[in-house]
């Protein structure tokens, strides 16, 4: 009697445990059901925010680097020369300046300078992926253009954009079809009002760019909702093709059914009174399929939970004390790592505003400030003011992307002290957003050390060939991957041997002792200069077109003619300069610089010899 009622007992508790799963099997399914949709829609209302953010960014960064393109012919001062005296030398040489700027820009397919009156005056187009200057002649009066007129009427110093639309020559559409965006400028000589500047940029990169996306469909529409770009490519350019195709917002004529759709003004970008829109509709094959999941996950939750609560009804009593007493073992001996992480690793998390919100007692130890004097700080406590903007700005730049970032630091102390880390970033990123940024880093301070040691030239203090080299490995990666330009000048001290064979080796070493000299201190500090081997300097100038180069090994020139050594007097230097362009490799553009100081040493001596002639 006794053992039927023990198992009596033993079968209503199993009975009424596993009824207890059974609703809370339920109820849990219907919750993740019904819950799950708001969730979803917060998610794609989410994830369109951060698409049209990518969005928005690509189509502004575009249209930066039109300004920057713009202004940098405005300000030159071979156009400037140009403007005050318009003979055909200048204007060949003008036209050169369009041509490379056309070289380096891809995307441009018509550059050129109209005067007060519409006339083209100098115009330079890209056929066929080939650079042409266009011909006197077929030069046209464009004062009737709407992108003419509309130039004219802006003010000084202030940009024009023209509607996105498709190119038309000759007053007809041209063919195949070239989206099209036009960017101007007015230019001013003496406070006279002498012409414009305008670029046509061909759009279909960004627009391919743009589209090109897994979980919406993306629309750009007009102020009238006629259609920009569509999915459906036969819908594209309705205004000017003549289709009509376009959304109608309110009697929904055209597009139908545009539910989980998102609309996004572009007018602060394009900057051109068009009004123009960019819609978000999610794919509805990605909404089926984030539908069916979280289906089949309420699905899965309820099912798991009730056979989840079969065997706890069998094994209720000692084996969950076990559980406990071995989760709790557990529990501790993670405490110990996690505080040998905190001890021993260089870590540290930061907001989106680049203040710091938790540190590593490693972090700590290293740079001498108490972890209440870092929390809440700018990052830039810690921070060298002298290190390389560009090395920070490709960090930031890199995890903003949600892109994982590994580089060297140099930070300083609380005390002023400098020390090197080596350092892994990456985003905390939820929910498709970024919410901050972890680094974890290593101390390698005494690495930088020796590595300083080892890339010194011993007389001179100048970099080494071997830090040369890894540099301009570097630079010539970066042209490659971002077209971050950079130009070398290669510099030869004349009849320098003839130093060593009058006044001696100790003479000699003093001679290039001075020139190191003159040459830091006449460089910028971003510019990397460095004894290339024997008499020989090379100075990679940084972000530097050939013409700054140009400029720069001049003034070298100049400075050293004019330098009294303590002993020999006076001497000069011949300089080869060099751009880096796309068809380049490390040991061309070597061999190019060093033909251009033959060059120079050949003609007499004392003169500086570029790729331009």
């Amino acid at each position: 009697m006794k053992f039927q009622n023990i198992r009596l007992i033993y079968l209503k508790n199993i009975m009424l445990f596993l009824f207890f799963g059974f609703v809370i099997a339920t109820i849990t399914s219907y919750i993740q059901y019904s819950v799950k949709y708001d969730e979803v829609k917060e998610k794609l209302k989410d994830e369109s925010f951060f698409v049209s953010n990518r969005i928005k960014t690509q189509i502004k960064n575009y249209i930066n680097k039109i300004e920057v393109s713009i202004n940098s012919i405005y300000d030159n001062k071979l156009f400037l020369d140009y403007i005050n005296n318009t003979t055909n030398y200048n204007k060949n040489i003008i036209e050169q300046l369009f041509i490379n700027t056309m070289e380096n820009n891809k995307s441009y397919f018509q550059l050129r300078f109209l005067d007060i009156n519409g006339i083209e005056k100098i115009r330079i187009d890209r056929k066929d992926d080939k650079v042409f200057i266009v011909e006197d002649s077929k030069l046209q009066d464009k004062s009737n253009r709407y992108y003419f007129k509309g130039a004219v009427n802006t003010k000084r110093g202030e940009y024009w954009y023209s509607n996105v639309d498709l190119n038309i020559e000759n007053k007809k559409l041209e063919y195949p079809i070239r989206p099209t965006f036009r960017v101007s400028t007015k230019v001013f000589h003496n406070n006279q009002f002498v012409g414009i500047l305008i670029v046509n940029i061909e759009l279909k990169p960004l627009l391919d760019n743009i589209k090109d996306n897994k979980q919406f469909n993306i629309y750009l529409i007009d102020k009238d909702g006629y259609f920009i770009l569509n999915p459906d490519s036969k819908k594209n350019w309705s205004r000017y093709l003549g289709t009509n195709y376009k959304i109608d917002f309110e009697n929904n004529k055209k597009e139908r059914n545009f539910t989980n759709t998102y609309l996004f003004p572009l007018n602060k970008y394009f900057n051109n009174n068009e009004g123009i829109q960019l819609v978000l509709k999610v794919k509805n094959h990605y909404l089926d399929k984030i539908i069916d999941s979280n289906r089949n996950l309420a699905y899965t939750i309820g099912i798991l939970t009730l056979l989840i609560s079969i065997p706890i009804s069998l094994i209720i009593s000692v084996p969950i004390s076990k559980l406990y007493i071995k989760f709790e073992k557990i529990y501790k001996d993670n405490l110990k790592y996690v505080d040998l992480v905190d001890k021993y690793v260089i870590s540290m998390t930061v907001d989106l505003n680049k203040k710091i919100v938790e540190v590593s007692k490693a972090l700590c130890n290293i740079s001498g400030f108490a972890k209440d004097e870092l929390i809440g700080n700018d990052v830039s406590i810690i921070r060298n003011t002298k290190t390389n903007n560009l090395v920070c700005k490709d960090l930031w730049n890199n995890i903003h992307e949600g892109k994982v970032w590994t580089g060297e630091i140099e930070n300083k102390k609380k005390n002023g002290k400098l020390y090197w880390i080596k350092t892994t970033a990456l985003p905390n990123i939820e929910n498709s957003k970024i919410l901050s940024f972890s680094s974890i880093s290593e101390d390698i301070t005494d690495k930088k050390i020796i590595e300083k040691i080892s890339e010194t030239d011993k007389l001179t203090q100048l970099y080494n060939r071997i830090k040369l080299d890894r540099s301009l490995e570097y630079e010539f990666n970066r042209f490659k991957r971002n077209r971050a330009i950079f130009s070398l000048i290669l510099i030869d001290i004349d009849f320098f041997k003839l130093v060593n064979d009058t006044f001696g080796h100790q003479v000699g070493d003093k001679v290039l002792i001075e020139v190191s000299n003159i040459l830091k201190e006449n460089c910028r500090k971003i510019d990397i200069l460095g004894r290339w081997g024997g008499e020989e300097f090379l100075i990679i100038c940084v972000n530097t077109e050939i013409l700054g180069a140009q400029h720069l090994a001049e003034k070298l020139r100049k400075k050293i003619a004019k330098y009294e050594f303590e002993i020999v007097k006076h001497k000069t230097i011949s300089l080869g300069v060099s751009q880096v362009n796309l068809n380049d490799t490390i040991e061309s553009l070597i061999k190019r610089v060093d033909n251009n100081l033959y060059q120079a040493k050949e003609s007499g001596r004392n003169q500086t010899v570029t790729d331009i002639y």
